[in-house]
């Protein structure tokens, strides 16, 4: 095989050892970049004023359809005799009975229902409800946005 003369060797473009090894820290560089700037953005999106709910067990002691209004005595919360039941709100537009169906049409759970033309029950059921807290300055406000019938 002949061997090319220097004349020829000339013009054939050689990538020097460090131009490749500039080429890969950059390229390495780019990713530390994007990965810093991917976790940064997804740390942000965390909003900590994002409502949570909090899954209650306990039993409905009063309940209006009307004003779609419960008195609820969560298990095993420790209460003085004064303070009486925390009343919640139901804003529920889904609630499952306790075959486990679930409800998708804006009407009150079964569970929570007086009797045909008496809006108030004061029968005792027990539910488990996901919940909000609203701390509106004075009064705290509560409510229920899923109810699950239990009995």
């Amino acid at each position: 095989m002949p061997v090319p003369s220097p004349d020829t060797m000339r013009g054939a473009a050689h990538t020097p050892p460090n131009r490749r090894l500039t080429t890969v820290a950059f390229s390495l560089a780019l990713v530390a970049v994007g990965l810093i700037g991917g976790f940064g953005a997804a740390r942000l999106a965390d909003d900590p004023h994002t409502a949570k709910p909090e899954l209650l067990v306990g039993t409905v002691t009063w309940s209006n359809d009307e004003t779609r209004s419960i008195a609820f005595k969560e298990d095993g919360a420790l209460q003085s005799p004064l303070d009486g039941d925390t009343i919640y709100s139901v804003i529920a537009e889904s609630w499952q009975d306790m075959r486990g169906t679930l409800h998708h049409d804006g009407t009150y759970p079964t569970c929570l229902a007086g009797e045909a033309n008496k809006p108030d029950s004061m029968d005792r059921h027990r539910v488990e409800l996901e919940v909000l807290h609203r701390d509106t300055g004075a009064q705290p406000q509560h409510i229920a946005v899923h109810v699950r019938c239990l009995d």
